[in-house]
Parts: C-alpha cells; structure tokens; sequence
C-alpha cells in the first residue's frame, strides 16, 4: 500500500538540498498516485468536451514532463528519435489528445508514474549543490534558470494537473447523474 510520509529525511545524499529536492518529489508523486489509484479506465479515458484533456492525458503528460526534465537538465543531453516517439505526445498533447485516449488501467499509469520518478531521483544522486544551482540558459532570456528551479517547475506543473484531474473526476460524476 502506497502512504504518504510526513517526514523528510536528511542525510541520505551527499548535500542537505539534495535530500530535500527528493522528499518533495517523492510527496508529490506519492500524492498523485494515492489521488488516483482507484479510477477506473472509463474515468480516466472520459472528456468533458471532445479536444478536452482526460485524465490519462494529463497523467501522460506528467510522465513525459519527468522524462523530458531528467533527459534534458540532469543528464544534459536531447531525446533520442525513440524516445522523442514514446513522450512527446503526452509532452504536446494537443494533436496527439486521441492517441492518450488508450483504454489503459490506472495500474499502467501508476507504473509510468513510478518509473520515471524512480529514474529522476537515480539521476539526482549523481548531483552536487553547484550542479543545482548553476545557471541554465533557458525559460528567461534575461536571468536563465537554475536546475533546482527547473525541478521545482516540474513539482509545480504535476501538482496543477493533480488540480485538473480533481476537477475532470468531479465533471464526470456529474456527467453520470
């Protein structure tokens, strides 16, 4: 059984920050996995209005976000064609809305979601506090950005679709009224 823990530890990597980061993203993911774990594919695949996201969707996009942050800012590198294939749709969404509409158990998604968190915060062992907060060419032309920013705008952007999925769950029990 997945439970949130109330706790962070510190001490467990080589910088404090770094131990922090990991709580954050794992009470993050642990609270959206216990936010959904009971949907049933129909909720998950059901779209208030055709062109909507569906909560499928939206947990694809999650994944995607991980995927892309964990390629492109920890490991330092571009998506390869393979996987440029397999998370870009959830990434854009948009045009590929009716491909992430798959007929899938909650259980594929939880496995998704729990598989790229579990390679994030294996990557994020491998860094150092300067490695966080080093300037970053990106988002603002002006000041850049950071990696611990960038990590926190990936907590930031899961929490705000954990809001979405809340509000399409509450319009499809209404829909069934």
């Amino acid at each position: 059984m997945i439970k949130r823990l109330f706790n962070i530890e510190f001490g467990e990597l080589s910088d404090h920050s770094l131990d922090y980061l990991q709580g954050i993203l794992r009470d993050a993911r642990t609270t959206t996995i216990v936010t959904i774990k009971n949907l049933t594919a129909a909720e998950i695949d059901w779209q208030y209005k055709e062109g909507w996201n569906t909560i499928g969707a939206l947990l694809s996009h999650m994944v995607g976000i991980e995927n892309f942050f964990r390629v492109e800012f920890v490991e330092g590198r571009k998506f390869t064609d393979e996987e440029n294939t397999q998370w870009m749709p959830g990434i854009e969404m948009g045009k590929y809305l009716p491909r992430l509409i798959n007929q899938q158990p909650v259980e594929y998604y939880i496995a998704q979601l729990t598989e790229s968190r579990d390679m994030m915060l294996k990557a994020l062992t491998h860094l150092t506090h300067d490695d966080l907060t080093k300037r970053i060419e990106d988002y603002d032309a002006e000041t850049g950005c950071n990696l611990a920013w960038v990590l926190y705008h990936m907590v930031e952007d899961e929490i705000y679709h954990r809001g979405q999925i809340s509000m399409i769950r509450k319009l499809y029990r209404d829909a069934l009224m």
